[in-house]
């Protein structure tokens, strides 16, 4: 009887185990073989690479610890002692308002000086929403050896139709630009302050600058890795080593409770989208960037980070996100 509970019991340690560790992955990193079956259920959103959360314009970490902007989004990827998934990840706060270039070197610094000293790995995975998209994409275009992948959630790309609009109808220099500007500028510093990080100044007007399709199109002249050919098509898979993705939704009014839908209903109505399916916000194209893994997913612009609360449409966010964590761990990255 012994003698079977032993090999029973060896049985379990030679499937459960992880085989090795990788030095330039994080401490927690594992590697399973292909017949440890139990490892690799455990480890599943394990990536090699830390998964970096980067919110968008307006956006935060966490709102005095209430209301989360990648709403039950890492927590679900770390898992915990009994449901596993291991997954390593941050969620830097950058400023709520500025452009993706300053928010980029914000980001760049996070990594170097937090990321990667307290993980012990090389690299990361970046994954950004809305303006966070850019943001990302700034940094592996900088620092490419610092970045294992970029993913691109319902991200602005090629610019808003809605800033578009912004701008057409409060021109730069006018009185209702100044006044809205100045509002938005207030808000980031609410909202940081909020966050736990009044440190950044804002720059509202930057941000609605860089959102329009023509600051969208001057940064992607410079910052080109992953651009697809063709508007609505895919770009390069694989740029400097780096992995590029993206995916976002077409929904605008995805849940009767969510009351941030009656804006998003009305903004995706614009005529700026020119008849485009979109997500409030963003039009469908406008989000394509490398590989494009699906551009119509019921989800609206917050919906993408299971915002409000978690009150989105029949596609769960979080599901989304764990299944791309699960491809990057099957990719070795």
């Amino acid at each position: 009887m012994k003698t079977k509970i032993s090999v029973y019991a060896l049985l379990f340690f030679t499937l459960a185990l992880p085989t090795s560790a990788t030095a330039s992955g994080h401490t927690g990193y594992v590697e399973c073989a292909w017949w440890q079956t139990i490892c690799e259920t455990y480890n599943r959103y394990n990536t090699k690479y830390p998964i970096v959360l980067v919110h968008g314009v307006s956006g935060f970490d966490s709102l005095l610890g209430l209301v989360d902007y990648f709403h039950n989004i890492p927590e679900n990827l770390e898992g915990n002692l009994i449901t596993g998934g291991r997954a390593k990840v941050y969620v830097p706060n950058i400023t709520a308002w500025d452009d993706a270039y300053v928010r980029g070197e914000q980001l760049l610094e996070y990594i170097e000086t937090h990321v990667l000293p307290d993980s012990g790995a090389s690299k990361v995975n970046l994954i950004g929403h809305s303006l966070g998209g850019p943001t990302i994409r700034y940094v592996a275009s900088v620092s490419p050896e610092l970045v294992a992948s970029v993913t691109t959630v319902n991200a602005v790309n090629f610019g808003s139709g809605f800033a578009d609009w912004g701008l057409d109808n409060f021109p730069e220099g006018s009185t209702g630009n100044d006044i809205i500007a100045d509002l938005l500028d207030a808000l980031g510093n609410i909202t940081d302050a909020l966050a736990g990080n009044p440190g950044y100044e804002q720059d509202a007007l930057s941000a609605a600058l860089f959102l329009t399709t023509d600051g969208a199109n001057t940064f992607n002249s410079i910052h080109s890795a992953g651009m697809p050919d063709s508007y609505c098509g895919e770009g390069p898979a694989v740029v400097d080593d780096v992995r590029y993705f993206s995916w976002g939704g077409t929904g605008t009014w995805t849940n009767l409770l969510d009351v941030s839908d009656v804006f998003l209903s009305l903004t995706g109505s614009l005529g700026y989208f020119n008849g485009e399916a979109n997500d409030g916000l963003v039009s469908r194209c406008s989000m394509h960037w490398g590989d494009v893994l699906r551009d119509d997913y019921n989800t609206n612009h917050l919906d993408a980070t299971n915002l409000l609360f978690g009150l989105t449409g029949w596609h769960d966010p979080v599901d989304i996100y764990e299944n791309h964590a699960a491809r990057l761990r099957d990719m070795g990255l």
